[in-house]
């Protein structure tokens, strides 16, 4: 590892641009695509949207994780930013002949080329900073993240009514293209490629990383827990796309603001957390944290908050995500030493996007069957046992790789 100061921003902001075009796309289908079918179809639309661009990650990453290992991670993340740019002609066409199937393909392509370099730009963490800077990048890291969420997100609810295809067109390919720029400036002192023997059949695959996991002490245990915030997160941003407008009657550029503020904090939790990692008592903060996220969602369950609380109460418990999620992506980069950490990013890529895919399926079943108010019933019950079981896990936060 060199001795010069981490130059981090190269990744963080090729990062943060392809987090915004991700988010940019998808809510547009929301705001838009939906004039186009019907309001009769929003709930399965936002469904299909937000379950296309997760897709991908539980079939390929297998590939993505072998890609990290053999080869050179720098240039998987640059050849993946290149292919943005064609992806998102694609979407482009489907907004100007508002061909809502060209827009979910390109949707689905998204997701598949952000997966295929997610392991090898996490990777790039530990080859930029070193050991000791892992919970700092990958705070940082995720602090970008959802610094694209957020502007993504809140860019696309206020273009949504005003802003022509053309526009929208435009966004898509500056955003691609500078991506792909920044790409070109990333510098890193990798470890040499190995040799990876692995299989690329994804339910062979999730098996045996299952298996290999646990010769890292904790690190299903870690897996199993960041995946639940992903769970909780994905079936989040669907409700609140639909609950804003339906049930608090909220303009779509307010219920792009509440978006933006749980985005917000979320961020602001994830930088937090990279600040204070070697500081807090994880075995106390990160169950806490937990508790706290299920107390908001009950709360909304069962009180009347609206308005100005309502966005209050979803940047605060963006803040409490925030500083839930960052110690178990530092953990895993921690339990995993050299080219190994491929693998097993690209194994809770697939768990953490099994869990996304499963929370698209939920919020279609509850909203069918019942009232979008009961997800935050569900998801308060489920936070509260995710609380237990991040207390009662054990070696969960060991400093020991190796059983």
């Amino acid at each position: 590892m060199s001795q010069q100061a981490p130059r981090w921003w190269p990744l963080l902001a090729t990062n943060f641009l392809g987090v915004f075009n991700d988010n940019y796309l998808k809510t547009l289908v929301c705001f838009v695509a939906v004039i186009w079918v019907g309001t009769a179809y929003e709930g399965p639309l936002v469904s299909l949207a937000a379950g296309s661009l997760v897709i991908p990650y539980v079939f390929f990453s297998p590939i993505a994780g072998k890609w990290a290992v053999v080869f050179n991670k720098v240039r998987v993340v640059r050849i993946a930013k290149l292919a943005e740019i064609p992806i998102m002609l694609l979407a482009s066409a489907g907004f100007l002949l508002e061909n809502v199937w060209l827009v979910i393909g390109s949707i689905f392509l998204m997701g598949t080329q952000s997966c295929l370099f997610s392991p090898s730009k996490y990777g790039l963490i530990r080859d930029i900073g070193g050991e000791e800077k892992i919970a700092f990048g990958t705070g940082n890291m995720e602090m970008v993240s959802f610094l694209g969420m957020i502007l993504g997100t809140m860019l696309a609810s206020f273009f949504a009514g005003t802003v022509p295809a053309w526009g929208l067109s435009l966004m898509f390919l500056f955003i691609a293209g500078a991506g792909f720029l920044l790409s070109l400036t990333i510098k890193a002192t990798e470890t040499p490629a190995e040799k990876n023997t692995e299989t690329i059949r994804p339910f062979l695959f999730l098996i045996r990383s299952i298996k290999k996991a646990r010769t890292y002490r904790g690190l299903n245990h870690v897996i199993i827990a960041l995946s639940v915030f992903w769970f909780v997160a994905g079936m989040i941003q669907m409700t609140l796309l639909v609950y804003c407008r339906r049930n608090l009657e909220m303009t779509d550029f307010q219920t792009g603001l509440v978006l933006t503020a749980a985005a917000v904090g979320t961020g602001s939790g994830c930088f937090l957390s990279g600040l204070v990692a070697k500081k807090w008592n994880k075995h106390v903060f990160v169950p806490l944290c937990s508790l706290g996220i299920a107390v908001s969602f009950l709360a909304v369950y069962f009180f009347p908050i609206n308005g100005v609380w309502f966005g209050v109460l979803f940047f605060t418990t963006g803040i409490l995500c925030g500083l839930y999620k960052v110690p178990f992506d530092a953990a895993i980069i921690s339990k995993v030493p050299g080219r190994n950490l491929g693998h097993m990013l690209a194994y809770a890529n697939q768990v953490s996007f099994i869990f996304i895919l499963a929370a698209s399926a939920v919020f279609a079943l509850i909203t069918k069957s019942g009232s979008t108010r009961g997800v935050f019933l569900f998801l308060g019950i489920l936070m509260g046992l995710t609380t237990f079981f991040v207390v009662f896990s054990k070696y969960l936060w060991s400093s020991d790789r190796k059983l």
